[in-house]
């Protein structure tokens, strides 16, 4: 019996998976991904809710899923307020989704939105906690409308202890590396059309702007790393965030440094970023997970990362890089980038280790995990179908 007739048994035959705003980031990958396996292994029908005419309903149809329109605006803010003004149409969408589906969050900021329409239209939901927040009373209330959460990582589910660890469970995130984008050579070749030099060592950050993110220190680092080693160039791949490209520009011209910079803009996949790197430097503090490491780590591109959260578990289990104290500044980040790039050979991972990342976060493992959760809401998801059929007689 296959794993497609197994999941014809089972009550949940489809995902809707919602999403606010239109720009993408690791958790779009991430359920992305996920959704790709449910539909060809499991033989889910997965939907992404979504406005409209964004990257993410772009990327959502180039991966095989359908797309269901929210008819808003997807700069529009989504306070309380609005939320409360588009109760009504929202139900009316929700209402009509396949009637035997379960709806899977992945940001607080659309389980604010959808959440409480996703309760109301007697749908069984799923919560993916991917962030570290400060758990004030209203996000602990959002996550209470969870039937079943899902944490990325050991730092995320000691982020939600208010949640019983009946109702929650680990599970990584899935990293997907297409073997096509991970080829050095080619990988190279795509950086030299952003701009980077050929004959150059590339040092590199992969992320949006984000402060916590902090593309200030790799601009930092880069300028001590420029006074020990003149055969680096440095390249930042990502976009705007709490501060603009234009912002780090201005940055790196009062480093003296714009002219070894290369900000290359946001490129899918990642992989084929970080694999066109000799070092991926890596500062964010609080990271939940850090696919990023994860990518560079299977990829073979060693990395310097912040010792905190998410990348000390992720070096903890797997390696393939150095970290350094959440407390270092420009000078300690660069030493450690020096020694790294004197023997990258010592850090990065040999093909039996990178294979072995590979299997852990694999698509199909990653699924095979989440189906477990989803069976166990068939309860709620026979009793939504019964009601609904019972409606219509």
């Amino acid at each position: 019996m296959t794993s497609i007739t197994r999941s014809r048994q089972r009550s949940v035959r489809a995902v809707v998976f919602p999403f606010v705003g239109g720009d993408m980031g690791g958790s779009h990958v991430s359920t992305f991904t996920l959704a790709r396996t449910l539909q060809e292994k499991h033989g889910l029908r997965c939907c992404v809710l979504c406005s409209a005419e964004t990257l993410i309903a772009r990327h959502a149809i180039e991966s095989g899923l359908c797309v269901i329109p929210t008819g808003e605006d997807p700069t529009s803010r989504h306070h309380p307020m609005y939320d409360a003004s588009r109760l009504f149409a929202r139900l009316k969408i929700a209402k009509a989704f396949p009637m035997d589906s379960v709806v899977h969050f992945n940001d607080l900021r659309t389980m604010q939105s959808w959440g409480p329409v996703a309760r109301l239209a007697g749908k069984p939901v799923v919560y993916h906690h991917r962030s570290l927040n400060r758990m004030n009373l209203p996000k602990r209330i959002l996550i209470g409308l969870a039937h079943e959460v899902i944490c990325i990582s050991a730092s995320c589910q000691g982020n939600i202890s208010s949640v019983g660890t009946a109702k929650s469970t680990l599970v990584l995130n899935p990293v997907y590396i297409d073997p096509r984008s991970a080829q050095r050579a080619d990988a190279r070749r795509f950086a030299a059309e952003q701009g980077c030099p050929t004959d150059r060592l590339l040092v590199g950050f992969v992320g949006n702007f984000w402060f916590w993110k902090r593309p200030d220190l790799f601009l930092q680092t880069c300028s001590r790393l420029l006074q020990v080693r003149s055969d680096c160039h440095f390249v930042v791949f990502g976009r705007s965030g709490d501060w603009t490209e234009h912002d780090l520009i201005r940055m790196a011209q009062d480093l003296e440094i714009a002219e070894r910079v290369t900000f290359a803009g946001f490129h899918l996949p990642g992989e084929r970023n970080i694999a066109a790197l000799d070092l991926l430097i890596a500062p964010s503090v609080r990271e939940p997970f850090g696919r990023t490491l994860v990518e560079a780590a299977i990829v073979g591109t060693p990395y310097v990362a912040t010792d905190d959260a998410g990348y000390r578990e992720i070096w903890n289990t797997w390696r393939g890089g150095r970290l350094v104290p959440v407390t270092a500044n420009a000078d300690e980040f660069a030493q450690v980038a020096l020694d790294t790039l004197r023997v990258p050979d010592s850090v990065a991972l040999g093909r039996d280790e990178r294979d072995r990342v590979a299997k852990d976060v694999s698509a199909s493992t990653h699924a095979l995990q989440i189906m477990k959760i989803y069976d166990r809401l068939c309860p709620l998801v026979r009793e939504t179908v019964g009601d609904s059929q019972e409606a219509r007689i």
